[in-house]
Formats: C-alpha cells, sequence, structure tokens
C-alpha cells in the first residue's frame, strides 16, 4: 500500500497533498451577469457572422471570458467592405454590435460604451475612381478591411519613392489621404511633405551605407559580413514587399563597387577540398574568408547583371521602360565596367565580359561605356588571356549582329597593343619540328647515362627560363598571336560579304593600323581589293579615302615583297585633298595627312613629280583647315623636303629653267606641272591668327624644322575642336596694346581727293536699307 501511494503516515495528516486537476476540460467559471448573457439574449443581440466568431474564440481559448469585468465589452469582427461615397456625412450611426450586455440595462454602461465607440479609431479608407454626374465629378472611397496580422503589427514599413510618388499624384489630384493612427480626423499630404520624406529616407540610407563600407575596409577578414545589408539595398523589393528608391540602389551598386575594387586580390583565387586534410588556424580562416568573398562577390555580380538587363530589348520587346530604370542599369553597366578594368585577373573576369560586350550593339551611352573599357583593358592586360576572351566575343558578335552591328563596336580594337607578333611563325613552327624528329632519332640510340644527362640538362634549362621569364613572354606572344588572327578575320570577313556596310570605315582603320602584321600572302589580295573599292562612285568620299590611305599603308609595310603600281592611289589623294576645308569635310583632313605620311616613309621609291605635287597641295591645304591640321601639314612638308633635296626649289621665289604652269585642277600628280610650283601659301600662313602656325610657317621659309615630333602628334596635341586653344595661348601684354593703339591713332588719308570723294558720298547718300 506505501507504494502504491494509499498508505497515509501520521506526519501527512496535519498536510494533505494537493491533487493537479485536468485543465484541458476544464469548463470557464462566468459570473451572473455572463451567464446571463451568454443565453438567447446575447444571441438575439449579434449578427449569424459575430456569433460564429465568438463561439469559435470560445472553443479555442475556453478562459477567454472568464476573468472579463461586468462593463467590458467584447471586440467583435470589424464588418465587411462597404462602399462610402465622399459627399456623404461621415458621422453615420454606430451599432451595438461591440460585445454583450447585461440584463439590467444600465445607463451608466450605454454611456461608457458610446464612449468607448467614439475614441475607436477610424476606418481606413482606400480612394476610388471618381465619378462623373449631371452634378460634377463625386470622388469616391471605401472601407479597407483590416486584418490581424495588422492589429499585430502597427510598426507600418517605411515609405518608399514609388508609394510616395502615388499618394503625392493622388493629393495633386483632390483626393485625401488618411491614415490609420490619426483619431478618425482626414488628414491631406502634400507634395512637399512627401519629397521631405523622401528625402529624409535617401539621408538615412546614405549615412547607413557609408557606415558599413567605412567598417568593412577598416578590417574586411572581420567585417565581410557588411555585404549583406549592402546586398539587400540593391533588391527591387524589401522584405515587406514594398518597392526600394531607385536612388538607394544606385548608391549601393557603386559603394558595393568601390569596396570590391578595395578588397580583392590581384590573382584569381582557386580553391582545392579541403575537408580530409588538417589545416593550420590561420590557414582555415583565410580559406573561409575567400570562399565567402567569393559567394559575395558573385551575388553582386548578379544583381548587377539583372539591373542592366534592361537595355537590351528583345526582338518584338515594345514595353516602356521608364527613365528610372534605364538610368539605374547605366549604372550597373558602368559598375561591371569598373569591376572589369580594376581587376581583369581575378574570377569571373571571363563571365563580366561575356555579359558586358552584347551592350556594344545597345544605345551610345551603354557602347560607350564598354567601348572604354575594353581599351582600359587592352592597356593595361600584361597576360593576354583576356583580351583573347574579349577580341573572340567580338567576332560573334560580329557574326550574330552582321551590318546591323554599329561601327562603334570595333573601335576598341585600335587600343589592342599588338607589335611583335609574326604570323609567318608556323613555316618556323614545321622547320623546328623536323630538327626536333632529327634529333629525336639520335637519342634513341644513346645509352641510358646519355639519356639521363640530357634529361638532367633540359631540367635545368627550363629552370633557367623560369628565372629569365621567358616562359611568361612566349605564352603573351602565343596569346597575341591567337588575337592577332581574330582581329584580320573580323577585317576580312566584313571586306568580303560587305564591303559596302556602315562598318567598312571601321574596318580600313583597323587594318591601316595593323598593316605591320598581316601575312605576306594576303597583301596582293587585300591590295586588289581596296584598289576596286577605290574606283567604286557608290562608295563616299571619305571611304574611298580611307581605302586609299589604307592601300599606301599596306604598301609601305610590305616593302620590296609586294611588287604592285601605287599611282592610282596617290592620283585620288592628291585630287580629293583640293576638297577638304575646314567646314563640313574636316574630318577628312586627317585622313589626307596619314596617307601623305605613308607616302613620306616611302618617298625615295615614289617619282619626285609626284612627291612634289603632294608637297604642294599640303602648302594648299594649310590655307584652308583648322591649325591643327594646317600644322600638321607644314611639317610633313618639311618632312618631305628632308627626303628629297630637289623639293627645296619649292622655297625659291625665281622662275624655274624649264617652261610650263603650274595647273591646280589637274588630277594627275605626274602631269600638273610640279616642276613650277611655288609655296606662295607661307607667307600668307606667317600672317595667320594662331600663333603656332605663324611660328611654323617662319621656320618652313628659314629651312628649319618646325616641330621636332611626327605630324599626327601635333595634330592630336593642338586639336581645337572643343573650342579652345591647345595649348593655351596667352593674353597680349600691355605695352603690346598701347603700341597697337598708337599705331592705329595715327592713321590718315594718304590722298586728300580720295578723301574728298568720301565724304561727299556720305553726306549726299541715303542710307536707307530695307529688309525684305
Amino acid at each position: 500500500m506505501r507504494k502504491q501511494g494509499k498508505l497515509r503516515l501520521q506526519r501527512h495528516r496535519n498536510k494533505p497533498q494537493k491533487q493537479k486537476q485536468p485543465t484541458q476540460n476544464q469548463e470557464p467559471i462566468y459570473s451572473s451577469d455572463s451567464d446571463a448573457a451568454s443565453g438567447d439574449e446575447w444571441a438575439d443581440m449579434l449578427d449569424e457572422e459575430e456569433q460564429k466568431y465568438i463561439l469559435g474564440r470560445i472553443a479555442k481559448q475556453p478562459n477567454l471570458l472568464s476573468n472579463v469585468p461586468e462593463e467590458d465589452k467584447k471586440e467583435q469582427k470589424k464588418p465587411k467592405k462597404r462602399k462610402i461615397m465622399r459627399d456623404s456625412t461621415s458621422n453615420t450611426a454606430v451599432s451595438s454590435d461591440s460585445g454583450a450586455e447585461s440584463e439590467t440595462d444600465n445607463s451608466d454602461v450605454e454611456e461608457k460604451y458610446e464612449a468607448e465607440m467614439a475614441e475607436r479609431p477610424a476606418k481606413k479608407l482606400r480612394p476610388l475612381l471618381p465619378i462623373k454626374t449631371k452634378d460634377g465629378i463625386l470622388e469616391r472611397s471605401e472601407e479597407c478591411e483590416d486584418t490581424d496580422s495588422d492589429e499585430e503589427q502597427p510598426d507600418e514599413a517605411p515609405e518608399t519613392s514609388e508609394s510616395i510618388l502615388e499618394e503625392s499624384q493622388d493629393s495633386d489630384s483632390g483626393m485625401e489621404v488618411t491614415g490609420e493612427e490619426g483619431k478618425g480626423t482626414e488628414e491631406v499630404v502634400t507634395a512637399v511633405q512627401l519629397l521631405a520624406a523622401r528625402r529624409d529616407k535617401l539621408k538615412h540610407e546614405k549615412l547607413r551605407i557609408g557606415a558599413l563600407c567605412s567598417s568593412l575596409l577598416e578590417n574586411p577578414e572581420k567585417k565581410l559580413k557588411n555585404l549583406y545589408p549592402i546586398l539587400y539595398l540593391m533588391d527591387e523589393h524589401l522584405k515587406d514587399g514594398t518597392p526600394n528608391l531607385v536612388s538607394v540602389r544606385k548608391l549601393a551598386s557603386v559603394s558595393a563597387a568601390e569596396v570590391f575594387r578595395y578588397i580583392l586580390p590581384d590573382y584569381a583565387i582557386r580553391h582545392q577540398d579541403y575537408s580530409d586534410v588538417k589545416l593550420k588556424k590561420e590557414t582555415l580562416a583565410l580559406y573561409k574568408y575567400e570562399k565567402e568573398l567569393l559567394e559575395f562577390y558573385k551575388r553582386y555580380l548578379q544583381r548587377l547583371e539583372k539591373a542592366a538587363s534592361v537595355l537590351r530589348r528583345k526582338k518584338g520587346d515594345n514595353r516602356q521602360v521608364e527613365d528610372s530604370e534605364v538610368s539605374l542599369a547605366l549604372v550597373s553597366l558602368r559598375c561591371l565596367c569598373a569591376l572589369l578594368e580594376a581587376r581583369p585577373q581575378f574570377n569571373y573576369a571571363g563571365n563580366i565580359a561575356q555579359s558586358v560586350l552584347p551592350f556594344l550593339a545597345c544605345s551610345a551611352e551603354a557602347r560607350d561605356a564598354v567601348t572604354q573599357c575594353c581599351k582600359q583593358v587592352f592597356t593595361d592586360d600584361n597576360k593576354g588571356e583576356i583580351t583573347l576572351k574579349i577580341v573572340r566575343l567580338i567576332n560573334q558578335l560580329v557574326k550574330k549582329r552582321g551590318t546591323r552591328l554599329h561601327p562603334g563596336a570595333l573601335e576598341c580594337l585600335l587600343a589592342l597593343r599588338i607589335r611583335d607578333v609574326d604570323l609567318d611563325a608556323d613555316a618556323d613552327l614545321k622547320y623546328k619540328k623536323r630538327q626536333e624528329e632529327k634529333h629525336k632519332k639520335r637519342i634513341v640510340n644513346l645509352s641510358k647515362k646519355e639519356k639521363k644527362r640530357a634529361k638532367k640538362l633540359k631540367e635545368v634549362e627550363r629552370e633557367l627560363l623560369e628565372t629569365e621569364a621567358r616562359e611568361s613572354s612566349e605564352a603573351r606572344k602565343k596569346q597575341l598571336t591567337e588575337v592577332t588572327k581574330t582581329v584580320f578575320h573580323i577585317y576580312f570577313r566584313i571586306l568580303k560579304t560587305a564591303p559596302k556596310s556602315q562598318l567598312l570605315e571601321a574596318v580600313l582603320n583597323g587594318l591601316a593600323k595593323f598593316s605591320h602584321v598581316i601575312n605576306v600572302e594576303y597583301y596582293s589580295e587585300l591590295v586588289s581589293l581596296l584598289a576596286r573599292l577605290c574606283s567604286d562612285e557608290e562608295l563616299g568620299a571619305r571611304a574611298r579615302l580611307q581605302c586609299a590611305r589604307t592601300a599606301l599603308a599596306v604598301l609601305a609595310a610590305a616593302g620590296d615583297a609586294l611588287n604592285f603600281d601605287p599611282a592610282h592611289f596617290h592620283a585620288h589623294v592628291y585630287a580629293n585633298a583640293i576638297n577638304v576645308h575646314a567646314g563640313s569635310t574636316c574630318g577628312e583632313g586627317r585622313v589626307v595627312l596619314e596617307a601623305v605620311c605613308e607616302v613620306s616613309t616611302r618617298a625615295r621609291r615614289v617619282s619626285p613629280a609626284v612627291v612634289r605635287a603632294l608637297a604642294k597641295r599640303l602648302g594648299t591645304l594649310a590655307l584652308q583647315t583648322a591649325p591643327h591640321a594646317a600644322l600638321a601639314a607644314l611639317h610633313l612638308v618639311h618632312n618631305l623636303m628632308q627626303s628629297s633635296s630637289s623639293l627645296q626649289s619649292l622655297l625659291e621665289t625665281e622662275e624655274a629653267a624649264g617652261g610650263g604652269r603650274y595647273d591646280a585642277q589637274c588630277g594627275a600628280p605626274a602631269q600638273c606641272g610640279a616642276q613650277c610650283a611655288v609655296l606662295h601659301d607661307l607667307p600668307a600662313l606667317r600672317r595667320h591668327y594662331h600663333p603656332a602656325v605663324r611660328q611654323a610657317a617662319a621656320a618652313l621659309l628659314a629651312r628649319t624644322a618646325p616641330f621636332h615630333k611626327s605630324p599626327m602628334q601635333i595634330y592630336e596635341e593642338y586639336d581645337g575642336s572643343q573650342m579652345s586653344f591647345k595649348p593655351a595661348i596667352p593674353p597680349p601684354q600691355r605695352d603690346q596694346l598701347a603700341a597697337h593703339s598708337k599705331k592705329t591713332a595715327q592713321h590718315v588719308w594718304a590722298r586728300q581727293h580720295f578723301k574728298q570723294h568720301c565724304h561727299i558720298v556720305e553726306d549726299n547718300v541715303q542710307m536707307n536699307i530695307c529688309f525684305t
């Protein structure tokens, strides 16, 4: 009995044990008033839905009404939506459905109930579209149903730019905006208040982003998780579903880009599986840090790519894109380009290039950003891997888009550093292979000791090459060779398939720049193709000049390897140079100067009459072009004089011994009578408004070099296309101004009778000018 707990000892008589009562089926104890109200009387006072609601709550929580005092009222579920006209009275009769009353109809209880109903918050209204009636426009609104979650979460989410703009539009249109926190009164939110709220929100996010980035830069290893909220602010929607401010997304994108540019290393991170290897504590910490850094970097790039995809419109997509989305896309694209420029050897550099280069076929702003990025990468790349990747992607883009591609997409190829590249190395490789096979046959017949010795020598030589960095240079040369082959593949395919497309100018510029690395086998075919294009009248004047310039560049690079008469190209350049001036054809002046530069490199293999005619034409060109083009032309004339001593007679004023006359309108330089030409343009250029042109003309007349730079460098340095002198011209001194004023004050009439005639005409003629 003691083990069963039935035996009661003496010491337990005064302290009986309390048995725990089950609470699951315990019935709530109500007061007399509540019992009375729980009968049929309270059921008559409530609707059917309210009765179901109360019975459901009591079934879930039996003790819900156990401690409710007499005079308290139970909250009931709010009624369904109902439309309320704006012009109707806002003070409607309140039904007595907020709780059950006691059996005794006490007036104090009723008064307290009415006071509580008056203190209840106003119902949330949502504006509706207005209705046009006979009496005018009628504004409407409807009640919004408040859920339990709204009651449990009283704190509202911060306003975003989109919601602020919508509210400002509603307020401007005359609709009133009500808040839940008000006491039943409608408050109108003005546009100034909305803009102030947006400003405060933006200021708060700026401070937050700045604090996160600064703490991260102080200690990246420990504060790397600060990137979580920064990446969160780049999302389109926040966690509560409200849209994020576009300005905040821009700030987060740019700030994260600067942080990554600072903390990312210059090398690629390659991780192995160290799960079965025991590592040191420091090594394990570094491994985890690099792994997390790669994960954050990947997420950041994915967000940027998604935001920038707005600029790439698919075929048939006619949806209207907002300006804010376009500006955000441009910012994201610039961030991608900045990361590719800063860390071209880091992880995901190829992925960035693959996502960025298709924007070469988009708008001008996106194309310019990608072009500048590619130029910078080509300039800074020392290994050649990312350069080869970008060139191959451009090749794929040209294949895909064809002639629809903008010419600016190929401008970045001009920044390639292709110098010591030999495309004829295939023959050398074949010769080396033959020699190695012969050497291999000798090694087969060697003894074991000799083979071991040869193997050790090869290892030592390989180590020496590594110390001298020859192996890396050889790898770079291979990469550049592949780059050059891909570039010329692009150019030749466009020349053959679409020679009259808008890409012709970019192709000709590239061929002229990289003509020194073209394979000898393609010289004759390329020059004949350019000769046909130069004679094609369907092409514009600028395109034909570029064809002649490119052909002359190819001939200058080929040297004596190509047996081709360039007289046709000389005549074309000479005949069209007279049409170039400082107006609409100013862009063609650079092409003419480059073509004559190519002629000057091989002036000793050109007829003296042709060289003399080109020098005379450059003097005429200097009179009618901009100052920077005139300076380059004068310096080029000096170079031609240095290459041929017969051109010194251009500066002599005496008549030539032979008969004849110089014909400037003749299109053939060998038949225009250039032996009788004299540079009468130089005295006129000595009175040019630009001081540098005056000095160059005086130096040329004195038979000295006007500059110690190349003509194209002078053209770039003195380019005044931005409406400013380069270099800047110093203002005149006071002494010069005083001397000039004295000279003008001492003006007198040389002929007195002409002075009297001018006064008579001025006094007698009526100067009434009518404009019709």
